[in-house]
């Protein structure tokens, strides 16, 4: 929009609409939480929930204003480590992840409508308004896009936490079980036969081989017994990946954007050589995060499924132009990951913008007696 549409205060077309927009937030934030209370939600069923949406709705409305008033699409103040956070305080909250995807799709329906008003009377023709509406929309789009995906990584990451807490505690009541009881019962009879053999030595009669058979039977099951209690006790961490990532996280000290990590399925899933082409694909993207992105949060999110490995690195940081960095000076760094990920059969995509955050993507194919190329 150029200085023909200026006002005779100064600001131009796009500013008055921004204006006209910031002016809606009231009402747009009224008429979401009466949208929620139609449908019964439960993120209007109590202060805390409603506090908590209000803030994420609220910082939606203002990367829309500001990309409106710009001209090109702005998103700032992800709070990705928030938002993590409040995945996990939903599952506390007994909200299930369908009401906040119900809530964002509410929530973009209702905000579209004040974009539209923002716009309708600007005195500007049908392209110009157009090109101004986009990217405010797509502020829009993506400012509940992320927070969706980061809020349903962590939702998932908190129920897999109670879910492997259960089991845990499963673990342990029959390893108590286990040991209390039948280990007892074993000792028990082990005790019995040694006496009866000390009974026979006295007497000077030779221990029957049934008795020598029984009280071997009875000090391997003893042993195996043993085995199977410290299996049961043995913590069910995620295994080597997560330590390897949360030791190179902590080796770059505490000047580095806080990390968190959440890997989720077993690493015996995973072959050796596939698990550290992956680590180094992780620390390579962590790395770049470190040392370019001034990122306030990032986040690393490993789904490893016997068939196949998703993996996540987000942070809420600069981002950069994909495809200036591809044909750039800085190529060789994304090339490498390509090819680390094509090595071990998988897929890389990068997604990424000025000022809004890098999101990559490793997709990995898990095969029968799979190796590096």
């Amino acid at each position: 929009m150029g200085d023909s549409t200026a006002s005779p205060s100064g600001i131009d077309a796009g500013g008055l609409c921004a204006q006209r927009f910031r002016s809606y937030e009231g009402a747009a934030i009224a008429a979401y939480a009466e949208r929620l209370r139609v449908i019964s939600s439960p993120l209007v069923g109590s202060a805390e929930a409603w506090q908590q949406c209000e803030l994420q709705a609220r910082r939606i409305f203002a990367d829309c204003a500001e990309s409106l008033a710009l001209g090109r699409t702005k998103v700032t103040d992800s709070q990705i480590a928030e938002v993590m956070d409040l995945g996990g305080i939903r599952v506390q909250q007994s909200i299930h992840l369908t009401h906040s995807v119900r809530a964002g799709v509410i929530l973009f329906d209702t905000v579209l409508d004040y974009l539209l008003q923002s716009i309708e009377h600007a005195g500007e023709s049908v392209p110009e308004r157009v090109a101004g509406y986009a990217p405010a929309v797509r502020a829009l789009q993506q400012g509940i896009g992320r927070r969706l995906e980061v809020g349903s990584i962590a939702y998932d990451s908190f129920m897999l936490g109670r879910v492997r807490e259960v089991h845990e505690q499963g673990h342990r009541k029959l390893a108590r079980e286990i040991h209390d009881q039948l280990g007892n019962s074993l000792s028990l009879a082990m005790r019995q036969l040694e006496l009866h053999e000390l009974e026979l030595s006295r007497k000077g009669a030779e221990v029957s081989k049934a008795v020598r058979s029984a009280r071997a039977a009875i000090l391997e099951t003893l042993a195996r017994t043993r085995e199977l209690v410290t299996e049961l006790r043995r913590p069910s961490v995620s295994g080597c990946l997560e330590a390897a990532i949360n030791q190179f996280v902590a080796s770059m000290g505490d000047s580095v954007a806080p990390v968190q990590v959440w890997v989720r399925g077993l690493d015996e899933w995973i072959p050796q050589p596939v698990s550290e082409e992956l680590f180094l694909m992780v620390r390579e993207c962590l790395r770049n995060a470190f040392r370019h992105a001034d990122a306030g949060n990032i986040v690393v999110h490993i789904d490893i499924a016997p068939h196949e490995i998703q993996t996540e690195i987000i942070d809420d940081g600069l981002g950069f132009d994909v495809d200036e960095v591809r044909t750039g000076g800085s190529a060789n760094g994304l090339a490498g990951l390509q090819e680390r990920a094509e090595l071990v059969g998988g897929r890389l995509h990068i997604s990424s913008a000025r000022g809004g955050g890098t999101h990559v993507t490793i997709w990995i194919p898990i095969t029968e007696g799979q190796v590096t190329r």
